[in-house]
């Protein structure tokens, strides 16, 4: 990987992250949180934007992968659904060790309720954060000339 690689992937990866933990904090901020629902619910989806940004979303600012807006829609929200995935994987293990009441036995059927009830309840935030971080970080490339 070549640096200029690198730093596109860094970029996306810190975008991605700040942009989920913007959409954490719209869905969130009248919500008085203990400590480890701020972990589950806050720092855990930021993870999991930068983990996913890093992973696919360097390209948004490689011109001839995305050349224009609406490609960069289609691939911020492939950079969230992604995201989302990475976010209940780390949720489903996470949960048995920071709330009583949950084991490691029961992780498949946790998986399964996350993916549910998160598809149900948390897509349009989901798809709107990855549309909007995939535009911005398109149109961030193209101002800066990358």
């Amino acid at each position: 990987m070549n640096s200029a690689s690198f730093r596109q992937r860094l970029l996306a990866a810190v975008w991605f992250a700040a942009s989920a933990l913007l959409c954490v904090g719209v869905m969130f901020y009248t919500v008085t949180m203990a400590p480890r629902a701020a972990f589950l619910y806050g720092l855990l989806p930021t993870v999991a934007g930068g983990i996913a940004g890093g992973l696919v979303g360097g390209s948004l600012l490689n011109r001839a992968k995305t050349s224009t807006v609406g490609r960069s829609l289609l691939r911020g929200i492939a950079v969230a659904v992604v995201a989302f995935a990475i976010f209940s994987l780390l949720f489903t293990f996470a949960l048995p060790f920071t709330e009583r009441g949950w084991s490691l036995r029961q992780s498949g059927g946790l998986l399964l309720l996350t993916w549910t009830l998160g598809a149900l309840f948390a897509a349009p935030m989901v798809f709107f954060g990855g549309m909007l971080a995939g535009v911005t970080l398109y149109l961030f490339g193209k101002v800066m000339g990358g």
